[in-house]
């Protein structure tokens, strides 16, 4: 059985015995309630029905040589003989009339009586002959003054009954509703989850090599709706990583491959016979120049890469905004004079931003490179500055080749070039505004490129002010 199913049916578990826990103690307390509540009913109601009989026998005491008693009253005939019985007690405590005979005969409480002859009434449970007893005894009032006690009690068997018999339903329905309640819950529990058994066979089904599958169930916009389009969202982000990763690697492969294969040839052609010196001068230069594209390649790849995993910290500082431009225009100054092409600075407001110096200049030295590289003898490339409310523009136009529309969106893309046979010969990768872009953005800026074909682009970095 696999990991997935059982991490499943353990969270099934899970979910039910919490549900269950919770029930058990709901249900404990709705039972506790329920039996409680009919308990103080039923014993309220007994009380009613003592405070009925002890008015009724009231109403029927009399007095012998001054001396409370009941007259009267027949209770040999009374169906619930054994059940009830009634005393009365003179003013010094003594029983004038006693028939509790019948219900075992419960002892005499001295102290209630005591207290019941200065005018309280107590009602009390009492244990005789094997049975619970209500009783309640109250003053005798002659005039204003207690002139003696009455002791009614009626036997307290049936609520007792009542409440065994309800303790016996409960006892069974508790655990009843429990089994029930933890069976259903395995079942609702397990079909909530079923669609994240299927989710899982479907995630253990899309591996590295292939990612383009995806999760498509039907679910609804509830938990696990939004779990797998998210999952799917991350599919799609990873595929996507994955595809750059490879043509990464592929073009990174290919252009090291062009250098190195050239070295290759330039060593074998000068080694194949004896040359002369100026011959093996002249492979020698051409296996530096392409030396140098390997080193120029391998430094742009390490520093996308160290850029990629966060390695790159950024030294930030106060720059001023005119000194690195001017720094990079020299800087590119030279490459300009061999293309024949004119670099002019067109200076802007003082201004300064909380950047890393070298690697601003670095941006601007790439979008130099770029823009001489693609401008015809005779051109212009002009670097220059403007402020905005909340950031700097770095401008580079050009008056060369332009890009096409449809190459706009792509240029950014490492390994990228609009026009490859060109790249390369001017010993372009393809990299220069990857790392741009890179640089930018780690500022919290931005690159965006404006161009007509045959006219000329303009590139525009927007940076934010020092704070």
């Amino acid at each position: 059985m696999s990991s997935g199913v059982l991490i499943l049916r353990s969270i099934r578990l899970r979910i039910t015995l919490w549900y269950v826990l919770l029930l058990a103690v709901v249900l404990a307390a709705f039972c506790a309630g329920i039996y409680f509540a009919l308990r103080q009913s039923l014993i309220d109601d007994l009380d009613n029905l003592l405070e009925s009989r002890a008015g009724l026998l009231l109403g029927a005491i009399s007095y012998e040589s001054g001396r409370p008693t009941i007259t009267g009253i027949d209770f040999t005939g009374d169906p619930a003989e054994g059940e009830n019985f009634a005393r009365v007690f003179d003013s010094s405590g003594e029983v004038t009339f006693d028939n509790s005979a019948g219900v075992g005969g419960p002892p005499v409480d001295q102290p209630v009586i005591e207290r019941t002859l200065k005018g309280e009434t107590t009602t009390r449970r009492v244990e005789a002959g094997g049975q619970t007893l209500r009783v309640t005894t109250l003053p005798i009032l002659r005039g204003s003054a207690p002139a003696g006690a009455l002791e009614v009690g009626i036997s307290q068997e049936d609520v007792d009954e009542t409440l065994r018999t309800l303790l016996l339903i409960l006892a069974i329905a508790y655990p009843l509703t429990l089994a029930i309640a933890t069976f259903g819950g395995l079942l609702v529990a397990g079909r909530a989850l079923t669609p994240i058994d299927r989710l899982t066979g479907l995630a253990q089904r899309i591996s590295a090599d292939d990612l383009s599958q995806r999760l498509d169930l039907d679910l609804p916009d509830d938990e696990l709706g939004r779990l797998a389009r998210t999952f799917n969202d991350m599919i799609a982000r990873l595929e996507s990583a994955f595809r750059r990763q490879r043509q990464f690697t592929a073009d990174a492969s290919h252009e090291l491959r062009t250098p190195l294969t050239a070295i290759k040839g330039h060593s074998e052609v000068a080694l194949q016979r004896s040359r002369s010196p100026e011959s093996y001068r002249q492979a020698l230069v051409a296996i530096n120049e392409e030396a140098d594209r390997v080193i120029r390649l391998t430094t742009s790849l390490l520093s996308l890469a160290r850029a990629d995993a966060g390695q790159i910290p950024l030294s930030l500082e106060d720059v001023d905004v005119a000194e690195a431009v001017r720094a990079a225009a020299e800087h590119s100054h030279p490459s300009a004079e061999r293309k024949q092409v004119r670099l002019r600075v067109d200076p802007g407001p003082e201004t300064r931003v909380t950047a890393d110096e070298d690697l601003l200049i670095q941006l601007m030295l790439n979008l130099l490179d770029n823009a001489i590289k693609y401008t015809p003898s005779g051109g212009e490339v002009t670097v220059g500055w403007a402020t905005e409310s909340d950031a700097v523009s770095l401008k580079v136009r050009d008056t060369g080749i332009g890009i096409d529309r449809e190459d706009i969106p792509h240029i950014f893309d490492r390994f990228y070039r609009v026009d490859k046979a060109r790249s390369r010969a001017a010993g372009g990768a393809g990299l220069g505004l990857s790392i741009s872009l890179w640089i930018a953005e780690a500022h919290g800026g931005s690159i965006v490129v404006e161009s007509q074909p045959g006219k000329g682009s303009t590139f525009t970095v927007r940076l934010p002010l020092a704070r």
